[in-house]
């Protein structure tokens, strides 16, 4: 429990009071920021050795915090409570690579052998699309629940002749491939990868991606926002619900650049939050017509006798005083 609070009070410092503007947020239940401990200094410099890459300044910090992160919440409606937020971010020892070498046998393709894509720059951002060749090597921060994958992307520095004599002790300690990804000057950048293969550029530090995910509360798929594709629309009926003016936000950055005029990334159905949360609409349901008493007049009506029973044998014709007067 002390390590918990511990862990609490600390993301409350580095997300500026999210925790508790979700507690007073109408339906959220079950919040939960799962503890982690520190990464150890040797794990993270093995990590870089086993990888020939240093890691980000800010992303370092950010493992001898916590090893890790996953903050999850849910929303109670008539049904139970449904899992929606999620943050996450991979540990130390599953932030793995992505793709790899080209298969020398070729009976297996790789990531490599896919990368086919020809436009070579991201054209929202005008940032060069990452490769899953030799230029490039790309580490999974975030699985996505199987929609994508958030990935820390080191591209080859091209300026690193400039530094080589700088970093001359660095060389020989490790490997050549630090002058190329790593050295003093590495471009290094958050990019979001969909499920079919394409590059889609976020941000260029991991603490801005940070912050990101923070604002945009973990709602599902919101790393969408960032690509042509956009939010489908459960996720806008979430975002209208929970971060309407992130979702605003998110449309004036991504319509223009995409779609033009189109305004249907800004079109949501609109949602009765009285009546998605359990035990706000069944309070005072009025009674169906059908089910209410009836005055007595309409019931004297309900029981005439059907238009067959006058031709019954044995019984008299009915009608009116005038239409026996007639007949006489």
């Amino acid at each position: 429990m002390e390590e918990e609070g511990k862990s609490k009070s600390l993301f409350e410092q580095m997300n500026v009071g999210v925790l508790k503007y979700m507690e007073k947020k109408t339906g959220v239940c079950r919040l939960q920021l799962e503890p982690r401990k520190p990464a150890d200094r040797s794990a993270i410099l093995a990590w870089e050795q086993k990888n020939t890459v240093f890691l980000p300044e800010d992303l370092k910090s950010f493992y001898l915090t916590s090893d890790g992160f996953l903050l999850t919440w849910c929303v109670k409606i008539d049904n139970g409570p449904i899992p929606v937020g999620r943050m996450y971010l991979n540990s130390m020892n599953q932030l793995l690579k992505v793709g790899g070498s080209v298969n020398s046998t070729l009976v297996n393709p790789s990531l490599a052998d896919l990368d086919m894509d020809s436009d070579t720059e991201d054209e929202h951002s005008g940032n060069e699309k990452p490769t899953f060749d030799s230029r490039c090597k790309v580490f999974e921060l975030d699985p996505c629940d199987g929609y994508g994958k958030v990935c820390l992307v080191y591209k080859e520095s091209k300026t690193a002749p400039e530094f080589k004599e700088s970093a001359e002790i660095v060389a020989k300690a490790y490997s050549s491939d630090f002058m190329n990804y790593g050295g003093t000057d590495p471009k290094i950048e958050i990019w979001f990868l969909d499920r079919a293969l394409r590059w889609h550029y976020i941000t260029d530090t991991f603490t801005s991606y940070y912050r990101l995910m923070v604002m945009h509360l973990g709602l599902p798929q919101w790393q969408y926002a960032f690509t042509d594709i956009g939010l489908c629309q459960q996720s806008k009926q979430w975002f209208t619900m929970y971060a309407p003016l992130r979702l605003e936000l998110d449309s004036e950055l991504t319509v223009g650049s995409h779609h033009g005029d189109d305004t249907s990334a800004t079109s949501t159905i609109q949602i009765d939050i009285g009546k998605v949360f359990k035990g706000k609409s069944d309070k005072k349901k009025p009674v169906p017509a059908q089910t209410q008493s009836q005055p007595p007049g309409l019931r004297k009506k309900a029981t005439v006798a059907s238009a067959k029973g006058v031709n019954q044998p044995g019984l008299k014709p009915s009608g009116s005083s005038s239409q026996l007067a007639g007949k006489k």
